[in-house]
């Protein structure tokens, strides 16, 4: 969350302000704001909780987005009664169900990402909270044994990223701009982007809200390998478009880490700036 300037007088300091007094937010998005002045003891509350609800430590006042609508944050300064209040505006995940969508999270290099995983066998089921398929890299089809022996490409040289080609099951199956993400948009997700494991309709993930209050859900769809389904529910395992050695491919999760190219992972498009 952002940084809090303390408050160092417990006695009246002036007219009770807060660092703003409207926000919007995105379902499931967390933002901290700051109390500015008053006389250092306060109480928090909410018009509606199942819109947005509001907790206080110190000066700093959390306010996370629950669901669609409006809401009233009012903070009361308990030694002069006086209130000030920041006006919650929710928005959903999405702004209808045609997905998908581009979010803009206010990353550094423009890079918007899509709502929801790629899904070739049922498209038409695609939301933020689908798993989507699992591809192994380079493939552009599901299959239901991820293992070396039906891997395409396991002789195969790619070059150094496969955004944007035949190769590239974001952009065969979405067209126009669509693409995978590379290694380094991975990147650029994970350190501008403040993430929050939480349940979305029922489905584990993470939420990761950008500086400018968007948000994209990642379900924790796991992997597939020769085995079967692995850590559905409690992991999630994105491939970029950008190689590693010897046979595997960057992928996102919490850190930037390689997979064997035969696994099946799932994809999240991005469109660049």
């Amino acid at each position: 969350g952002q940084s809090v300037r303390p408050v160092v007088s417990v006695s009246p300091v002036g007219n009770l302000e807060l660092s703003i007094t409207e926000l919007v937010l995105t379902e499931g998005g967390v933002d901290d704001e700051e109390i500015i002045s008053g006389s250092g003891n306060y109480t928090v509350a909410s018009s509606d909780e199942s819109v947005a609800t509001a907790t206080l430590k110190g000066y700093s006042i959390t306010i996370t987005a629950v669901s669609a609508g409006t809401a009233t944050i009012t903070v009361t300064d308990a030694k002069s009664a006086q209130t000030a209040t920041i006006e919650v505006t929710v928005s959903p995940l999405c702004p209808d169900e045609h997905h998908p969508h581009l979010i803009d999270l206010g990353l550094p290099s423009g890079t918007k990402w899509a709502c929801c995983n790629v899904d070739t066998d049922h498209p038409e089921n695609q939301s933020p909270e689908n798993y989507g398929g699992y591809y192994s890299w380079g493939e552009t089809e599901t299959k239901s044994n991820y293992s070396e022996s039906t891997y395409q490409y396991k002789n195969f040289v790619f070059g150094s990223d496969i955004a944007g080609t035949k190769y590239d099951v974001a952009h065969v199956k979405w067209g126009g701009s669509w693409v995978m993400p590379s290694k380094e948009q991975q990147d650029e997700l994970r350190n501008n982007c403040y993430g929050t494991w939480t349940e979305h309709n029922g489905v584990s993930g993470v939420l990761l809200t950008g500086a400018n209050g968007g948000s994209i859900f990642l379900p924790a769809a796991g992997y597939r390998d020769e085995f079967g389904s692995r850590y559905a529910g409690s992991y999630r395992c994105y491939w970029s478009s950008t190689p590693f050695a010897a046979g595997d491919a960057y992928y996102y999760s919490d850190s930037s880490n390689h997979n064997k190219r035969y696994y099946g992972c799932t994809v999240r498009p991005v469109v660049s700036n």
